[in-house]
Parts: C-alpha cells; structure tokens; sequence
C-alpha cells in the first residue's frame, strides 16, 4: 500500500525543463527582435547618423560614377533623341560632387523648345527617370545603414532580456497548468 507522501513524490515533476525551453526560445525571440524593432528616435539622432543620411541623400543630385554609367548608357545608344543629347550636354563639364544647377536645366529645356517642343516631355521623362533611381539607390543606402544600425546594438541585452521574458511566461505557464487526475 502505498502513502500519499510517495504518491505525491512520484506525481512531481521538474520545472527546469519548460523553464530553460522558454529561456532558451525568449532569446531566439530577443535576438530577432534586435533586427526587427526599427531605428528608434535616440539612434537617429546620433551626429554619425545625421552625418551619413545627409551625405546619402546629398549624392542623390551630385554627379557622381552612377551618373557618368547612366550617361554612358544614353550614349551608347545608336540614336539618340533631342532630349536624350541635351540630357547628357547637361552634365558636361561636371566633376564628381557637383550638381546640375537650375540654369544648366533651363538652358536644355529652352534649346529642346528651340528645336523641337514636342521633345520637352521626353527630356522630362528622362530627368524623372534619373531621379527615381537616385532616390531607389538612396533608399537602399539608408537601408543598408539602418541594417548596419541594428548590428550595432547589444546582443547580450536582447537576448538575456528575451530569456528573462520567455523563462517568466513559461514558469507562470506552468504554475497556471492544472493537473487533471484519471
């Protein structure tokens, strides 16, 4: 015959098991969190990172060696249009980190008019164009270095602080289990 005492002994179980389970699942969790919360205000208010998104978004308009490829592309072609020249006459002259001022694009567009008017939407189109990759190629910049960001942050922190959490849910998890006797 068998005492409570015994019975009770035999029905209990350990609770490291679920508790290291949840620690160690709470850290993956963390360490995911690290690359997934965004930059936060603090981040993007370091001189470092004011210093990088402002030369990012400054090459958005320099002529720089995307823009020389780009022009060599147009000028690869075997025809090429009024508005395709003039586009390229722009940046004649024009040494890395300059930009093409005002005066240089209302002198394209006063020659295509000159010439031909109807090429005007044309040279637009292409100055649209350019501009959207500028600004894909600096949104894939500043994502990089927002990549680049959460790297920097502490590992160690994330990944105790996720363990601390999944350990404290697994232990209330279960303490909260009820047992159901057969």
């Amino acid at each position: 015959m068998r005492t409570e005492a015994i019975q009770s002994h035999n029905q209990r179980k350990t609770v490291l098991g679920p508790v290291g389970a949840g620690a160690a699942i709470g850290a993956v969790g963390g360490y995911v969190l690290k690359y997934t919360y965004p930059v936060t205000a603090d981040e993007k208010m370091t001189d470092e990172y004011i210093k990088v998104s402002k030369k990012i978004q400054d090459q958005k308009t320099e002529y720089n060696f995307r823009t020389e490829k780009y022009i060599n592309s147009l000028n690869a072609k075997p025809e090429r249009s009024l508005a395709e020249d003039e586009f390229i006459k722009m940046f004649d002259g024009l040494k890395d980190g300059d930009h093409v001022g005002k005066g240089r694009i209302r002198t394209a567009i006063t020659n295509i008019q000159q010439k031909n008017p109807s090429e005007v939407l044309e040279f637009k189109r292409i100055c649209k164009k350019s501009s959207e990759v500028a600004d894909k190629t600096a949104k894939q910049c500043m994502d990089a270095y927002n990549l680049l960001t959460k790297h920097i942050r502490p590992t160690a922190f994330f990944l105790i602080t996720g363990a601390v959490v999944g350990a404290i849910i697994a232990l209330i998890n279960d303490i909260l289990k009820t047992d159901v006797k057969k």
